[in-house]
């Protein structure tokens, strides 16, 4: 079963111009490669209340806080969720059932947080796999703004098991994500140093990657054997090392190798028969299976993997 995906990220009145950008698309240059221009007519907002982010949000507050004292200039003015799932869970959804995961999604933050505190909820369908940009303004019961009262950690808590819940009575067919097991807080300093040493294993590995692919080619075993090998490909979501207007590192969705070659059953036929032949194809293989390379590669991916997982148990609680 696809697991839900609900981040929360914080935005001060310095960020809204430029998520504003982002989000309506205002901007013709976009930093972010996996938006396809043709396709941005088809984003839509489900509360279509804001058309300037940083003027409307700010005229919001001001009209309707409980205080007459003036907003702090650091106040957190907006919480942002970003809600998706897997692009699997998407492949099997019509349109309309799409805009109404998100719409049930955006009832469950209105029923929780209150409908009125929500002042956009865009849908982009222009990227790799569709998500929902939806920003709450954190007014408390009592109309006071403060993002740590109402985005507190049993609330960050109560969305990751209450959503995918809320989602299910509506025949989704979607899960929460895994649990944190060994979760700790983490001091900037060390949040900053586990970001870098994922980024610098993600060099190294696909600084193998090319190795490995330009070893094979240099092989030609393809070539040698008139066979046509693919290459196994899946969906990641993966960090950049480019940075948001509000200093976290950008996610993107990629097509990555995972490593496997798929050949056709006429091809691998083709292949078994002359590897029992006893030709050279065969130690062209065995001698790139053997190579530094290729072993440091399987090496880099597992560390990758694993460095990968750690973080996502650990950067929650940084975020909170």
């Amino acid at each position: 079963m696809s697991m839900i995906v609900a981040r929360m990220q914080k935005m001060k009145a310095e960020n809204l111009v430029g998520i504003g950008n982002h989000n309506q698309r205002k901007t013709k240059n976009h930093s972010n490669p996996d938006i396809d221009t043709s396709l941005s007519k088809l984003n839509y907002d489900l509360v279509d209340r804001t058309q300037n982010y940083k003027t409307d949000i700010e005229n919001f507050i001001n009209e309707n806080k409980s205080t007459t004292r003036a907003v702090r200039k650091d106040a957190v003015l907006v919480n942002e969720w970003i809600i998706s799932s897997d692009k699997d869970f998407f492949d099997n959804l019509t349109e309309s059932e799409i805009e109404n995961f998100f719409e049930r999604s955006k009832d469950y933050f209105a029923e929780k947080f209150g409908e009125k505190n929500i002042r956009y909820a865009t849908v982009h369908l222009d990227e790799s796999t569709p998500h929902m940009h939806m920003g709450i303004v954190p007014f408390d019961k009592d109309n006071k703004l403060s993002a740590k009262r109402v985005f507190n950690r049993q609330a960050l808590r109560d969305v990751q098991e209450e959503l995918p819940k809320y989602l299910q009575d509506f025949q989704f067919e979607i899960a929460r994500g895994q649990k944190g097991s060994e979760r700790k807080n983490l001091t900037v300093p060390e949040f900053k140093k586990l970001k870098e040493e994922e980024l610098e294993i993600k060099k190294e590995l696909q600084i193998k990657k090319d190795e490995l692919i330009a070893y094979t080619k240099e092989n030609q075993i393809d070539k040698k054997l008139d066979i046509t090998p693919i290459k196994e490909m899946e969906d990641i979501e993966i960090e950049t090392d480019e940075k948001t207007l509000f200093g976290k590192n950008k996610t993107e969705i990629v097509r990555q190798w995972t490593g496997n070659i798929i050949l056709s059953e006429n091809d691998y036929l083709k292949l078994n028969k002359e590897i029992k032949k006893g030709k050279k194809t065969e130690g062209r293989l065995a001698a790139i299976l053997e190579t530094d390379v290729y072993q440091e590669n399987k090496e880099l991916k597992n560390e990758l993997k694993d460095q990968i997982d750690k973080n996502d148990k650990d950067i929650d609680d940084y975020n909170d």
